[in-house]
């Protein structure tokens, strides 16, 4: 039940809004994360381009760092029109969309093209999209975020599926990061990523696998000795829209609204990539240890994934969807 009375006079200041005399149209962002990352800068240029092409028709509100909502109560608050967009990693989503895991399947879809190709595909938007729809949610933009790499403490680095087993991994609490890790009988550990690096240090987890931006961002890089560029996974955001939120908006702020999410995405897309590759190296010049998989061995975890495929690929979206997903991800 939605019982937080801070969170609640949100939700009725939004429907007053909604329902009142003044022509404003109020547009409130929540970023679970923090400011100075990518998703964070991203969200500023969103909201200098809302205030420029709307000016006083709307009230742009943004909220960084989880103070409105933090990454797990988002989903709900973006339902209960509390928020009118957020920006979770598709992970997130899983509590109210399980089919979305497929566009994180393992060693499948790893650039951000591919994942922009999926998203847009009308097969794998007809098999995943409507759930969302169904939520209360419309998804109107894809941010990406980064391949996610497996940091940590060890003698040795891990280069194949069999030198991970055992090794107790961090990960985001849905299955698509669960059963991965449990693919190669990792222990995968769900715990915020906040609390990794207190982990860290007492052993209660290993390692994780996450953004080189996050590995440098938060500084947890500082507790491993190793990064292996695995890149089982391409993190990416789902920018949601309350629905009825949505289409409730006049016809001449819809298109502005779509016009400025345009260049906070083309933005965002052009930074993904060097930002990533710059904070590698600035890891490896602290000391970190970077390595690379060979084609062997990234063919090796690719096969160890194949179970994950069948269960969140095929078995939920069908053989033909999950057919288009792998033809889109051989595309170069």
């Amino acid at each position: 039940m939605f019982t937080n009375p801070i969170k609640a006079s949100c939700l009725a200041f939004a429907v007053v809004a909604a329902t009142g005399a003044a022509a404003q149209t109020d547009i409130i962002m929540s970023n679970d994360n923090n400011e100075k990352g990518l998703k964070g800068q991203t969200f500023d240029l969103l909201v200098t381009e809302l205030e420029n092409r709307l000016g006083d028709r709307a009230n742009v509100e943004m909220h960084h760092s989880g103070t409105l909502f933090d990454q797990q109560s988002q989903i709900q608050g973006l339902q209960l029109g509390a928020v009118n967009i957020i920006s979770p990693t598709a992970g997130v989503y899983s509590s109210v969309n399980e089919k979305v895991g497929a566009l994180q399947l393992p060693f499948l879809l790893n650039t951000p093209a591919k994942i922009q190709a999926a998203v847009a595909d009308p097969l794998v938007r007809e098999a995943i999209m409507p759930t969302f729809n169904d939520q209360n949610i419309e998804i109107i933009a894809v941010w990406m975020n980064g391949p996610r790499d497996l940091g940590y403490k060890a003698d040795a680095p891990i280069l194949l599926p069999s030198d991970a087993q055992g090794l107790k991994v961090r990960v985001q609490s849905a299955p698509i990061f669960v059963k991965t890790w449990e693919a190669v009988d990792a222990s995968p550990v769900g715990i915020n990523w906040s609390e990794s690096p207190t982990a860290l240090q007492q052993g209660v987890i290993d390692g994780a696998e996450v953004t080189p931006n996050s590995w440098r961002g938060s500084s947890t890089y500082q507790f491993v000795d190793h990064i292996t560029k695995t890149d089982h996974q391409y993190s990416f955001y789902l920018v949601g829209a309350n629905k009825a939120w949505w289409d409730s908006l006049d016809d001449d702020v819809r298109p502005e609204i779509e016009a400025a999410l345009e260049v906070a995405t083309d933005w965002n897309m052009s930074q993904a990539s060097s930002l990533n590759d710059g904070d590698l190296e600035f890891m490896a010049g602290e000391g970190v240890k970077i390595h690379d998989l060979t084609a062997e061995q990234r063919a090796v975890w690719v096969e160890a994934m194949q179970p994950v495929w069948q269960e969140l690929g095929t078995d939920l979206l069908g053989e033909e969807v999950m057919t288009r997903l792998k033809s889109i991800a051989a595309a170069e």
